[in-house]
């Protein structure tokens, strides 16, 4: 189920969102503290057993507020399998493909809407629900004799449904048996009995919840279909050394009161998920520590999966992961870097690598391994500023992994970085701004009519293409020449004196001209594009400091 449209409305700094279109990976882009957290947060509100505080309700709406009114709002596209599974338990109904989740300041419980889809409120004995099936059996209760029917408890039957195939089977099981022992005397009644028990359609999977049709529909999307977003804001990081004593104690959920060694005990969700993406089984690990060769058989096997899992994010040089045993029960990820000649240097523990690194790795780790696993999988995932400590080069490298992520969850991410916004199409670029005066959140669907300095990212990343051209060597060699002017200012004034003089024969058409930031960036600029097969000129002011340029220029191999 996919996200298409949301509202949101009274929350924290949101008046009103409007009607806000998304795509399956969707970038929120602004400035700090205009709402783009807010936003994300706000579309948490329609899980399912979220619930809204007095706190979360925005309060220069307090008017607005005394009425019942719509905090988030979702309009959510189903997917085949979706409709075919609600076609199934609901034949009767038409193809349903879209549905709409909202929840309101008066109701703690997300409510839903189905299209333009009429479905009956009337309560329906012929529907196959929990309610009508314990009817049926309290029915046939009703019916034997008095001796019998006292001594049956029905508890079973006067509670809410079960909550899964174990717990019924296990219930029924117990009253059959029961039933059986009071009523052994009375062989028409056991076979009554038997043929109730025995019902295709009175099987749990096959059972609804709800006395309307309306309702049932309602209660099964909540317990099988219902979306979940899933918030992320802190990304928790894999460190050099696993105690695996600790681990497993956090496993079994046992507390104790300190898991250190050497450096600090990895969470143990973290290091579940990277035995997962390793296929790494700890209890096979266990069994074969002792044998040295085939311990060490294990976790190479374990290591190349996850070099070859990690290796296609990491746009640096390629890196080899290594699982290592250790005395006391201790796992190690040491890390190397493998360089084109086959040579392998810089072997560690993952601890002592960059920042970025480390993010990277246990952003990989976290998100393959739990988007594959159930509790994440197909699950809205939202980022709140994912790879801030990333050189721009790994940021791009991202790309790959939250494109590969929306194959299977719709992701939707803040961010400040143009090297973090993959597609501009209205809808997966989503800008968000705050009005100060009226201490709004406001998102723009159309971004190019925001403000513009709330636009800066947007604009360096749609000029992407104009720096790498600057290091495409065959786009230089075969590209105008180039003049690199001081400012922008002096480009203004050579394109208005071209303009002016209108003569083809001193016309600067023939040059590109390219306005360096300041006097300062034009060396290196000049020389970028001089290195890369531009024919390049610079154009400086007769001032003390374009003369030092000068003259950096001429020692560089400028004429």
């Amino acid at each position: 189920m996919r996200l298409r449209k949301f509202r949101a409305r009274a929350y924290r700094c949101i008046h009103d969102s409007g009607e806000i279109t998304v795509g399956d990976l969707a970038a929120f882009v602004g400035r700090n503290e205009s709402g783009k957290t807010t936003i994300l947060q706000a579309l948490t509100l329609l899980n399912r057993d979220e619930q809204v505080s007095e706190l979360d309700l925005c309060d220069e709406m307090s008017e607005e507020l005394k009425d019942e009114i719509r905090l988030a709002e979702g309009e959510f596209e189903m997917n085949e399998h979706e409709t075919e599974i609600l076609k199934e338990k609901f034949p009767g109904l038409p193809k349903i493909k879209k549905i709409k989740l909202f929840r309101t300041n008066r109701n703690q419980k997300v409510q839903y809407e189905f299209e333009d889809i009429e479905i009956s409120e009337i309560k329906d004995q012929g529907l196959n629900s929990w309610e009508n099936f314990t009817k049926e059996i309290l029915d046939f209760l009703d019916t034997l004799p008095n001796h019998i029917r006292i001594q049956i408890n029905t508890k079973l039957f006067d509670g809410s449904v079960p909550k899964n195939q174990e717990s019924f089977d296990s219930g029924m099981a117990e009253f059959s048996n029961e039933f059986h022992v009071i009523a052994i005397q009375e062989p028409k009644v056991i076979e009554e009995w038997e043929k109730i028990y025995h019902k295709s359609e009175n099987q749990f999977s096959n059972l609804l919840s709800g006395e309307s049709q309306k309702i049932a529909l309602q209660n099964f999307i909540a317990a099988e279909l219902h979306p979940r977003f899933v918030y992320f804001s802190d990304y928790k990081k894999i460190y050099g050394n696993i105690n695996l004593n600790e681990y497993l104690r956090k496993e079994n959920e046992e507390r104790v009161d300190s898991i250190e060694f050497v450096e600090e005990f990895d969470k143990a969700e973290t290091v579940r998920n990277l035995f997962y993406l390793a296929e790494l089984d700890i209890k096979e690990l266990d069994e074969v520590k002792g044998q040295p060769s085939k311990c060490i058989k294990l976790l190479n096997t374990a290591s190349n999966r996850l070099t070859k899992k990690l290796n296609p994010a990491w746009k640096g040089d390629p890196i080899h992961v290594d699982l290592r045993y250790n005395p006391g029960n201790i796992m190690s990820v040491v890390i190397s870097d493998v360089h084109k000649d086959g040579t392998i240097t810089n072997t560690g523990l993952l601890n002592r690598r960059a920042e970025g690194f480390k993010w990277t790795f246990s952003f990989i780790v976290n998100f393959a391994a739990e988007t594959q696993r159930s509790e994440l999988k197909e699950a809205i995932l939202l980022l709140d500023e994912p790879a801030r400590n990333l050189h721009p080069t790994q940021q791009m490298g991202i790309s790959d992994l939250l494109k590969n992520l929306a194959g299977s969850n719709q992701v939707l991410y803040a961010t400040h970085s143009p090297f973090m916004i993959f597609d501009y199409t209205p809808g997966n670029l989503l800008v968000v701004e705050l009005d100060k005066r009226k201490h709004l959140s406001r998102i723009f669907y159309d971004y190019w009519n925001a403000d513009d300095k709330t636009l800066t990212p947007i604009l360096y990343g749609l000029c992407r293409g104009q720096v790498e051209a600057i290091v495409d060597r065959e786009i230089g060699t075969n590209s105008r020449p180039v003049i690199i002017v001081e400012t922008m200012s002096d480009s203004m004034y050579l394109n208005a004196f071209d303009k002016f003089l209108q003569d083809p024969n001193i016309s600067m058409n023939p040059l590109n001209v390219i306005a360096a930031y300041n006097k300062n960036a034009v060396l290196p600029l000049a020389i970028f594009y001089r290195n890369h097969g531009y024919k390049t000129f610079v154009l400086l002011d007769n001032t003390e400091e374009s003369r030092q340029i000068s003259a950096q220029l001429e020692s560089n191999q400028f004429s």
